[in-house]
């Protein structure tokens, strides 16, 4: 499955805890959430949307990142084989 943002914002609102983090990070007031989730919902405006993220303990990263953590992980962040010049170390190498 997936994660996304809609099911992390659904899970904070049934966490007491999470849900007072998102309405104190926001400045939402009770009401809100249940806006948030209704049949026809309330949109999150873009002033919010940075503070939501940090509430739920999310960050935003590029696909870019994203791959190149990817291939350091894969050749080794610590490798020292090519930190020494002897080539790259890893799986299948």
């Amino acid at each position: 499955m997936r994660a996304s943002i809609a099911a992390a914002i659904r899970a904070a609102l049934n966490d007491p805890k999470k849900k007072q983090r998102l309405l104190e990070a926001t400045g939402w007031d009770e009401s809100m959430p249940s806006k948030l989730v209704q049949e026809k919902p309330a949109g999150i405006t873009l002033d919010k949307l940075d503070a939501l993220l940090a509430a739920l303990d999310h960050v935003v990263v590029t696909r870019d990142y994203l791959d190149a953590m990817c291939t350091m992980g894969k050749v080794g962040m610590f490798c020292e084989c090519a930190r020494s010049g002897g080539g790259e170390c890893g799986a299948g190498r």
